[in-house]
């Protein structure tokens, strides 16, 4: 049985079953393929999708990041993974990821490493650490480059970081494709009716094949189950937020109230020496007379 949820006209693509939906499947291959060319500056006559275990990967793995892989044979292969959560050393595991496919190429025998280039294409629902400045943009370019002059040794791997979660334009700002691709991506569940495109031909197919309404039961159920656990984990998420901030503002209470106290204790001692009557020092630290005796 179907389960009942409340949800957009959009589906939201930072949902494992909704990417595979929108970018995975063979009609929608231009959606894809576009992307990849606008990013990479590559003009790919053909496209096929490569399906990949990566040996080592974890339940909890998945929970984090979800990829797509794709394979032209004229120019080599591309890897696109979304990032939900921040995750340690990302930067590594994109790169470890980007030697499968050059592992593959390799022939039995003899070779003489001349593979074909690996694009990588990280969609991520965060800032990277060192976009230090919103002047650098939300799309973030790195290849083996020489540290002194900046020539790139090698064009076998790149390495493309878009901002999903960062990405704040509104679509009257979005010059670019790049640009226009985040906003569309990132407002996909929010939209309540169909936004302006400019009959744009690549963005009117991207909606068409976000839609909710467009999925066949089964692709529903699926994508059903995925949003009410991304749901759940975001409650249980913010619930453990909030409470480590109660026990983090409740910590420095006790502390202010413990530093205050021993203050009020060591004015208490110096009245004492001072020969001020217990009273007095009552009065003026709030302790008791007991406890001004404890001092003496």
């Amino acid at each position: 049985m179907e389960q009942i949820l409340k949800h957009s006209k959009y589906i939201d693509p930072m949902i494992d079953v909704a990417f595979k939906q929108i970018f995975g499947k063979e009609k929608n291959k231009r959606l894809i393929k576009e992307l990849l060319e606008h990013v990479f500056h590559q003009d790919i006559t053909e496209l096929e999708f490569v399906n990949v275990e990566h040996p080592g990967e974890s339940k909890d793995d998945r929970k984090a990041v979800f990829d797509l892989q794709c394979k032209s044979r004229q120019i080599g292969d591309f890897i696109v993974e979304v990032q939900v959560k921040e995750q340690k050393h990302f930067d590594k595991r994109a790169i470890y990821y980007s030697t499968f496919p050059i592992t593959a190429q390799a022939p039995r025998g003899d070779w003489n490493y001349d593979f074909k280039p690996v694009f990588f294409l990280g969609l991520l629902n965060f800032a990277l650490p060192d976009a230090t400045g919103r002047d650098e943009g939300f799309v973030h370019r790195y290849s083996i480059r020489n540290d002194r002059n900046g020539m790139q040794l090698t064009d076998a791997l790149q390495f493309v970081f878009m901002e999903v979660g960062s990405f704040d334009k509104p679509l009257n700002e979005c010059n670019s494709f790049e640009d226009k691709f985040l906003y569309y991506f990132k407002n996909l569940p929010n939209f309540a009716m169909k936004p302006e495109t400019q009959n744009d031909g690549y963005f009117e197919q991207l909606l068409e094949a976000a839609e909710y309404s467009n999925m066949t039961k089964a692709e529903r159920e699926a994508y059903n189950r995925r949003l009410k656990i991304q749901r759940d984990n975001y409650a249980a998420d913010e619930f453990a937020r909030e409470k480590a901030e109660r026990e983090i503002a409740e910590g420095i209470e006790k502390g202010i109230e413990k530093g205050r106290a021993e203050a009020n204790r060591e004015n208490a001692r110096k009245m004492l020496l001072e020969g001020i009557p217990v009273e007095v020092i009552g009065r003026v630290t709030g302790l008791s007379a007991e406890e001004i005796d404890d001092l003496k």
